[in-house]
């Protein structure tokens, strides 16, 4: 369980608050930041997966702790902390410049993805 991916983004001015609309400056936006933090969960995820099945996001515990510019690196690393039948844990942190700006607790699920679009509402 202590496999730690570890992926970079960039910060895009179509991620900014100011661009998604989620706060007035052109600083990292806090959903891109969860976004971010989503996506390298589900990257370390991929490996526990079978045939005709994905995750899905189902909780996250974030916070935004330091505002981030635009073009700067966001370094995002996460670790499984738990895994109980199809729900898995991660530990998540985002870094910039060994930085500390978020950190979050986050779980993901693993279903059927034609049995989950099926159920779509």
């Amino acid at each position: 369980m202590s496999k730690k991916p570890e992926k970079e983004f960039t910060v895009k001015e179509s991620e900014t608050a100011q661009a998604v609309g989620s706060g007035g400056l052109p600083v990292l936006s806090t959903p891109h930041m969860i976004a971010y933090m989503e996506n390298t969960a589900m990257t370390l995820m991929q490996k526990e997966l079978e045939e005709g099945e994905t995750s899905v996001g189902m909780e996250i515990n974030v916070n935004h702790l330091a505002p981030t510019a635009l073009n700067k690196k966001v370094t995002v690393k996460a670790e499984q902390t738990d895994q109980n039948k199809g729900i898995y844990t991660y530990k998540i942190e985002a870094f910039v410049d060994n930085q500390l700006i978020g950190k979050a607790t986050h779980k993901r699920a693993v279903v059927n993805e034609e049995k989950f679009m099926n159920r779509l509402i």
